[in-house]
């Protein structure tokens, strides 16, 4: 199987197993990190606790949730990847993890305190750590001659570039507003989310196919739906940067609901038979289909007389499809990656994360319908979200601190 190929380059000499490779550091950190974010954001927002140390509340809740979880997720899947898409890369182990998580927590602090030590910390140190991120890793991907996954490390660069260009809005060098730059991150994090479940959708998948079946690898989700979903969200955000409020945002808007639906042929047209209903691969689908609600909420807004917060539909692609594809890598990843049978480790307690997460989405989306009950909703929706993230370290931390239960390094 492709998970056990790194151990022939594996580096010599013992660390820590937290620190024996990138996925571990970054899913001890990222679930809780999670669960103290959007809680502190649901007490605040429903008006239960006040930030004073937080001057711009709602640029924080965004940022951290994009730019602070997002560099977790972008760590752990490209220093998992690495190896496995170029045999012959070392793993990054030991110190470098160490330090380069160090200086995470530090960007964590310092953006927590922008108004009170100034902008000038965080900016240098959070370009400095995405930089660091992908110079590590930037190597092998341009030194292959087929230029395999250099769509990769360009999502890299256009994440840098956005964080770049918010803090330049922060510091007032720009006159973009910070939330508009947060607008257009979102979507660029939504095309690197495509680029990355795609490449976990054919591990997973063939992955259970082989082991449930004893098939050879034969499942590939081909790239053109989801190429096009990547084109029409960039549209989307290009043409409402540049003119929002334009009624043509609903029909874009609906064609990138469409593109994203079209990646479900990948699923029903395997084999000449459908897939969808094994366990597992039901939810892995599940991600493109809430970018397509999501993007269909706010099409049909906008063609409908703009009755409805938008904000709130965009929620189906931040509380949904953004925290269903991260809690995904993090299950996939976190199985297989510890040398376990994805086959057989896929439990109730997966699913019933899956379940909670489309609850908290739905309880965050219905502050659109029910604006009077907003605070309760905030509230609720954040509770729920964060069960997941519960439950994952309960079942699975015990596994991110413990050798590969296969015995080889990593």
């Amino acid at each position: 199987m492709a998970a056990t190929k790194h151990y022939e380059s594996y580096p010599e000499g013992d660390v820590p197993i937290y620190l024996a490779y990138g996925f571990r550091p970054a899913f001890l950190l990222m679930a809780p990190y999670m669960i103290l974010s959007i809680v502190l954001w649901g007490l605040y927002y429903s008006g239960y606790i006040t930030l004073p140390f937080i001057g711009d509340t709602l640029s924080w809740h965004i940022y951290e949730m994009l730019f602070g979880v997002g560099f977790l997720g972008m760590a752990a899947f490209i220093f998992t990847g690495a190896p496995e898409l170029y045999p012959g890369t070392i793993p990054v182990v030991g110190k470098t993890l160490r330090n380069l998580f160090g200086l995470w927590i530090a960007g964590r602090v310092s953006f927590w305190l922008m108004d009170i030590i100034t902008p000038y910390p965080s900016t240098v140190i959070n370009i400095f750590l995405f930089a660091w991120l992908t110079a590590l890793v930037a190597k092998p991907i341009f030194k292959d001659p087929a230029k395999r996954h250099v769509s990769v490390a360009y999502g890299f660069v256009a994440v840098q570039v956005a964080q770049i260009w918010f803090y330049l809005s922060v510091l007032g060098f720009v006159q973009t507003p910070a939330l508009e730059i947060l607008k257009i991150s979102l979507a660029v994090f939504l095309v690197l989310i495509l680029l990355a479940i795609r490449r976990v959708n054919i591990e997973a998948v063939n992955e259970i196919i082989e082991l449930e079946e004893k098939n050879e690898e034969i499942f590939f989700a081909r790239p053109p739906a989801y190429n096009l979903t990547m084109f029409m969200i960039a549209l989307f955000a290009t043409v409402e940067f540049f003119y929002p409020g334009n009624r043509v945002l609903g029909w874009i808007a609906l064609g990138t609901a469409s593109a994203s639906l079209a990646i479900f042929n990948d699923f029903i047209a395997y084999d000449e038979e459908n897939i969808l209903g094994k366990r597992l691969i039901r939810a892995l689908i599940t991600v493109p289909v809430l970018i397509a609600i999501g993007y269909g909420l706010i099409g049909y807004n906008y063609l409908t007389g703009m009755h409805y917060n938008n904000g709130d539909f965009l929620h189906v692609l931040t509380s949904g499809a953004w925290t269903l594809s991260f809690y995904l890598v993090m299950i996939v990843v976190t199985i297989v990656h510890t040398g376990r049978d994805i086959a057989k480790e896929r439990n109730n307690w997966i699913c019933l994360s899956i379940f909670l997460i489309l609850v908290a989405t739905a309880l965050r989306t219905s502050v659109a319908f029910y604006p009077e009950a907003a605070s309760t909703l905030y509230m609720s929706s954040a509770l729920v979200w964060s069960v997941p993230f519960v439950i994952y370290i309960a079942i699975y931390f015990k596994w991110l601190l413990s050798p590969r239960a296969d015995g080889l390094p990593g």
